[in-house]
């Protein structure tokens, strides 16, 4: 009886284990239809940096388009076909597109074009100025950009989709949405001594790599318009919003009024300084002579109350940059503390400026500090950590400083330095007596001379003295007649303290792609410069999403590890050192004449005494147990970084892996457990 009912039951359980069955299919079936219909685009963004999710920045930018936008992608079938990953990049391009589209209200429309060889298509990919890469010896070109046009014919191209971009694709996106729905650009001056326009059709621009253009005015050029303002300029021009003041080595007191009274009208600036720009020690400026390496705005400084001294480099074990102390042949690599690697640690508060910055580059930076009771605002930006200390910048020229003997003296204070910072508030004119004198406006301006024949196309006539003067006291008439005693509105300007850190080298490598050049950055440096001038422009949109696509990713466990280990290497040398100075001193007094059983007075040993023999034995022991002291500190650091690198490793490679095979056998048992107890329970039911 039991058998049978315990039959019944099993039977029982079948029909109900097919009907659950199909009813668990139909439900399967049911939900995707729902899930297709329902939840196009909808996605869990888990990585860590949020990369698969539009950054408020973004979504603000699509809330202020007034016009409609339409934006072409180009890509080519026959791309995908050949090459397979930028296919793959081709979807996430058009499925982040499609995010915007979801997401501007109807102001953005999508177009997709493949731009078949010969046909109308590729005509209208090469009129909108996308970049064809030949895909085989035919001759047939392919493409992978975008086009976008606005209500008045206003264009914003990419044109070409680079993989080696891809971590600043949103940030490219946006920027081409914000320029078409912002047509109207800010207008950024930009006066420097240094050759950031380079030497074009110069001896110089053939031989070296240096004479080239720098990347930071292109970037720049991108979100604004950027016209050039002479060192010599008697005044700065109305249509400029925000000045760039980019070491103003041996500004002329002309340009530093016209300076001074820029802000005193109101108007915002951004303002590198630097104790020693290494740059200026390798390439001459405009005029062809070579431009001091220290710079600063000292009566502007002064009468805003700060502190910032052109002789002093501010210098961080902590952050120091390694370099090649050594040669090719032999590199002696060492932390070089004047050479700066920041982190996001290094940012001071939370200003917009320095938003998601974590990964700058700075040489031979300065430090800033302000005097109290000046009615000034003073916020810090950027700050080295406590382990800093001031070095004389006159010793760290020529290129090849004594490294070793710097990290050897290394005496850190204990205080943050300030390395950039924000100013603000009501200031008076550093300018009292109005504009300089009437000679200082009859000197020559070569650059804005060679400004206006470029201009031109034309050689200006020579003017007589009488002329100058003339026209000097004209100038310096209508400049005293609009001059301000104090700022109609409080200042704004962003400081920072280091020319070099724009320089190509220290923040973008050039790419080459098919024959094209892609410009990736390597660091924030430029980025902390569009942020500040966003911010001093009133443009914040673009800020917290441009930072988001540095791709690197410091190794901080292995540096933090190599640089306690190698300050503690350091440390080592230090007693070296003064080990070997003492023993050398030993034997300096026993090499002293007529200390020697053998000589006379004022008479030179020519043989060495038992005392000599025995002290260089011991100096010659005790330099080998501190030699092998540091070899056991060098080794200590490789076993460190090995052990780290070799459990990170197992981690990542093995025990992941491992601890979801056994979450899966765990399980598994455990619905096995189960289903014997309760077919055992109802076998004795």
């Amino acid at each position: 009886m039991a058998n049978s009912s315990f039959l019944s039951s099993l039977a029982g359980r079948r029909s109900l284990a097919v009907w659950a069955i199909a009813l668990g299919i139909v439900l399967f079936v049911s939900a995707n239809i729902i899930a297709r219909s329902a939840l196009v685009g909808a996605r869990a963004d888990l990585t860590s940096d949020k990369l698969f999710t539009l950054s408020p920045g973004t979504y603000k930018v699509l809330s202020q388009i007034d016009e409609p936008v339409t934006l072409r992608l180009y890509f080519s079938a026959a791309l995908g076909k050949q090459l397979p990953a930028l296919s793959k990049y081709a979807t996430r391009v058009r499925d982040l597109l499609k995010e915007y589209v979801a997401n501007s209200g109807g102001k953005i429309r999508l177009l997709e074009v493949d731009p078949v060889a010969f046909s109308d298509a590729e005509d209208e990919a090469v009129a909108a100025g996308l970049q064809g890469l030949p895909l085989d010896r035919t001759g047939e070109m392919v493409y992978f950009g975008l086009a976008g046009t606005n209500s008045t014919d206003e264009s914003e191209v990419i044109s070409f989709f680079s993989p080696d971009r891809e971590a600043f694709l949103e940030y490219d996106l946006t920027k081409v949405i914000y320029r078409l729905a912002n047509p109207e650009r800010k207008v950024i001056g930009l006066m420097s001594w240094l050759p950031v326009r380079g030497f074009p059709g110069s001896m110089m621009a053939r031989m070296s790599a240096m004479g080239q253009p720098w990347q930071m005015p292109t970037q720049l050029a991108q979100l604004f318009k950027v016209e050039d303002v002479s060192t010599e300029a008697a005044e700065i021009p109305a249509s400029v919003d925000v000045l760039f003041v980019f070491h103003p080595a041996g500004i002329s007191p002309r340009a530093l009024y016209a300076v001074d009274q820029f802000l005193m009208r109101g108007g915002r600036a951004l303002i590198f300084v630097d104790p020693l720009a290494e740059v200026a020690q390798q390439v001459p400026g405009p005029t062809g002579k070579f431009v001091d390496t220290s710079s600063s705005l000292k009566p502007i400084f002064d009468q805003w109350g700060l502190e910032y001294d052109p002789t002093k480099v501010a210098a961080d074990m902590v952050a120091a940059y390694r370099v090649n102390a050594g040669n090719d042949s032999r590199p002696v690599p060492i932390a070089y503390p004047a050479w700066l690697r920041l982190d996001k640690s290094n940012a001071v508060g939370n200003d917009l400026i320095t938003t998601e910055i974590d990964n700058m580059v700075m040489a031979t930076a300065g430090a800033l500090s302000m005097k109290a009771g000046t009615g000034m605002s003073f916020t810090p930006l950027v700050a080295t950590s406590e382990q800093s200390m001031l070095l004389n910048a006159e010793e760290l020229k020529g290129g090849r400083p004594d490294f070793e003997g710097i990290v050897r003296n290394f005496k850190p204070t204990g205080k943050r330095l300030v390395l950039a910072a924000r100013i603000s508030g009501p200031s008076k004119t550093s300018f009292p007596k109005g504009p300089p004198a009437v000679e200082e406006y009859m000197k020559d301006d070569p650059e804005g001379e060679r400004k206006r024949r470029a201009e031109n196309d034309e050689l200006p006539r020579k003017k007589t003295d009488a002329e100058k003067r003339k026209e000097a006291e004209d100038i310096r008439a209508r400049l005293a007649k609009s001059h301000r005693d104090q700022s109609a509105q409080p200042i704004h300007a962003v400081v920072v303290t280091d020319a070099d850190m724009l320089q190509d080298r220290f923040w973008v490598q050039a790419q080459n792609l098919f024959g094209q050049t892609i410009a990736v950055p390597v660091s924030d440096n430029m980025n902390l410069t569009t942020n500040a001038i966003d911010n001093l422009t009133g443009s914040n949109e673009l800020i917290g999403l441009r930072s988001r696509g540095v791709s690197r990713r410091p190794f901080t466990l292995v540096e933090d590890l190599t640089r306690k280990a190698e300050l503690n290497l350091r440390a080592k040398e230090r007693e070296l050192q003064k080990r070997r100075e003492e023993t050398e001193r030993k034997l300096a007094e026993l090499q002293t004449p007529g200390r020697g059983p053998q000589q006379g007075a004022g008479a030179e040993r020519t043989i060495l005494s038992p005392a000599q023999v025995r002290e260089i034995n011991k100096f010659k022991a005790e330099l080998l147990s501190i030699r092998k002291e540091l070899r056991a500190v060098q080794l200590g650091l490789r076993k460190d970084i090995e052990e780290l690198e070799g459990r990170l490793w197992l981690f990542n490679i093995g025990m992941i892996p491992l601890l979801v095979a056994l979450a899966a056998i765990g399980l598994g048992l455990a619905r096995m457990r189960r289903r014997r107890q309760r077919m055992e329970t109802e076998a004795r039911g």
